[in-house]
């Protein structure tokens, strides 16, 4: 069993905004491109992530929340809705009552928020509130992180991460699910400034916060999708390694490849080879390719 927990399609009714050259500009991908590629590719189930934030520049490219939620009714085995809440939604304050539109989405079948890109603070009190219903409601939130405000699209905060530390603290009953460099790449103690957005080389010698902050926190998480996480775990391979085993039941399995590809998505490549190497256990493959969403979302017990 392997399920995807990054993935995105392009809009169905509107393709001619897939023309635009933006992410790549690849051309349409929609749930049927993308149901083609996880049959090509062994994938049994993958997360739909809508974006209605208004940094993502394709905004009408990519689908948002009613048109992922129409095409994942239409494929209810292999397709998992998540919605995207903006925290700057219901009327723009620290205060908003989200719980309404939560328990709506969750009755639509939604079973996380993300992938979040509102280029806020992740302490900031607006991105607070939409955590703390988050949690009241059972919802995982997965956040796109950034290393600044402006320019960018993603939830920013500062290196070691100790915004993300205040609310993994402030909110234990919510589930946070890090993507992104400035995510991934907190993976390394000797992190700098200009690398917090990129995709660094070389070994690994001190750990960074995000060791410190997974072995602290039980409701953190990670999402390995996208060059980011694939880069983190293979720039030093031992540490890569190490890493998974420590950290195999807090870590998913991801791609964030929404479009047409005639090779299998790298982060596949790498788990099959990372078993078949024995470089990391058959109990630790699965956890991250499909138990842990289904212990978290699904709340299997396994």
């Amino acid at each position: 069993m392997i399920i995807d927990i990054h993935q995105h399609i392009t809009c169905r009714q509107f393709p001619q905004f897939t023309r635009l050259k933006l992410y790549g500009g690849h051309g349409p991908f929609t749930a049927s491109h993308l149901l083609r590629d996880m049959d090509k590719w062994g994938i049994d189930k993958s997360a739909v992530l809508p974006l209605a934030n208004p940094e993502n520049m394709d905004f009408f490219g990519v689908a948002g929340n009613q048109e992922v939620l129409a095409s994942c009714r239409k494929h209810p085995d292999r397709l998992i809705p998540f919605c995207n809440i903006d925290p700057r939604g219901v009327l723009n304050h620290a205060k908003a009552d989200f719980s309404l539109l939560m328990k709506l989405f969750k009755d639509l079948g939604c079973m996380g928020i993300g992938e979040i890109c509102a280029n806020l603070r992740i302490n900031d009190p607006l991105c607070k509130n939409l955590f703390d219903h988050a949690g009241r409601a059972g919802l995982p939130v997965l956040f796109h992180l950034s290393p600044r405000q402006g320019r960018l699209y993603g939830i920013f905060d500062r290196p070691g991460l100790p915004g993300l530390e205040e609310v993994l603290r402030d909110f234990p009953r919510t589930i946070f699910i890090g993507h992104a460099p400035s995510f991934w790449n907190e993976i390394d103690g000797r992190l700098e400034p200009g690398q917090r957005n990129g995709y660094p080389k070389g070994p690994i010698v001190r750990e960074g916060a995000l060791w410190q902050l997974m072995e602290k926190y039980p409701n953190l998480y990670g999402d390995f999708s996208a060059g980011s996480g694939h880069n983190a775990l293979t720039r030093d391979p031992a540490a890569g390694f190490r890493f998974l085993n420590k950290f195999h039941r807090k870590i998913f399995f991801g791609t964030d490849f929404f479009f047409r590809k005639d090779k299998p998505p790298l982060h596949l490549v790498f788990m099959r080879s990372a078993l078949s190497g024995k470089h990391i256990s058959k109990a630790a493959y699965k956890n991250i390719m499909h138990r842990n969403f289904e212990r978290v979302f699904m709340r299997k017990r396994l």
